[in-house]
């Protein structure tokens, strides 16, 4: 009896991952959750909300303002004060983008897949800062007309062409887009959803409470105080002029991404 052959399959080697993958990889785990766009969404309503509210509010007051408080009153930054709020919230989900993978055990699996784990983290970092940047954007300019429709009846006036004005509602979207790249840099460092949802809030939003107590000008380089110094049109006491401003934002969120880039490169899943 003769044996039959067959001649043997060539074995393709496996192509390597590539930077592309993993952004196709991360984009496809945080687009399929339902959480990431009611985050999203309830984060544009929130700052469409907020300034809604607190022009309401100022308009109702203007006419017991002095005259050297409507001298000092920003009609911009108060139409964008919601910027603060959006960037608590979606600096949230950036937290959740990492922490959600260690509380589940999903994040080895995913080091498993992909190797090179800084790699991970960065395209975790670009893609919620994609997600944050034209929703902040598009909420400051429908926070800004809604504004400036409620201040109107004051006799405030406020315009795009005026000096600053579209700056400040662009600086406002990227400075949300860097607080989410802080987010990610605090839950990939803390690794627990509540602690380090709890950090963020404390940089956000406590250390322009707490900051107080500091000199005015210390103050103004904490992460709240920079926040609502980018969106900004008239010279504040206490406060950095928005370039500077943003500029803050920037170092706080590199240093953030850098430490956690560190810590994940070095200790165990």
């Amino acid at each position: 009896m003769t044996a039959l052959t067959f001649p043997a399959r060539p074995v393709r080697p496996e192509r390597p991952t590539t930077i592309v993958d993993t952004f196709k990889a991360e984009w496809t785990k945080l687009r399929t959750l339902r959480s990431t766009w009611y985050t999203v969404g309830g984060a544009f309503a929130a700052a469409i909300g907020l300034a809604g509210l607190i022009c309401f509010a100022s308009a109702s007051q203007w006419s017991k303002m002095s005259e050297a408080q409507r001298a000092d009153f920003d009609p911009t930054s108060t139409a964008l004060i919601g910027v603060l709020f959006a960037s608590a919230i979606l600096g949230c989900l950036a937290v959740r983008a990492i922490t959600s993978e260690y509380s589940s055990g999903m994040i080895r699996v995913t080091f498993s897949a992909i190797p090179g784990r800084r790699g991970v983290l960065a395209a975790k970092a670009a893609i919620v800062a994609a997600i944050a940047l034209p929703v902040a954007l598009v909420a400051n300019f429908a926070s800004f007309f809604l504004g400036r429709q409620i201040l109107a009846g004051k006799g405030i006036s406020i315009s795009l062409g005026q000096p600053g004005v579209v700056q400040a509602i662009v600086f406002g979207a990227v400075a949300v887009s860097l607080v989410t790249v802080m987010g990610l840099g605090l839950g990939g460092i803390i690794r627990r959803t509540a602690g380090a949802t709890t950090a963020l809030m404390m940089v956000i939003i406590g250390s322009g409470i707490f900051g107080i107590a500091l000199p005015s000008g210390a103050r103004q380089y904490l992460p709240g105080n920079a926040i609502q110094a980018v969106t900004s049109v008239r010279t504040t006491a206490g406060l950095l002029a928005p370039g500077p401003a943003l500029a803050v934002v920037a170092a706080y969120a590199v240093v953030a991404l850098a430490v956690a880039t560190r810590l994940i490169a070095t200790r165990d899943a």
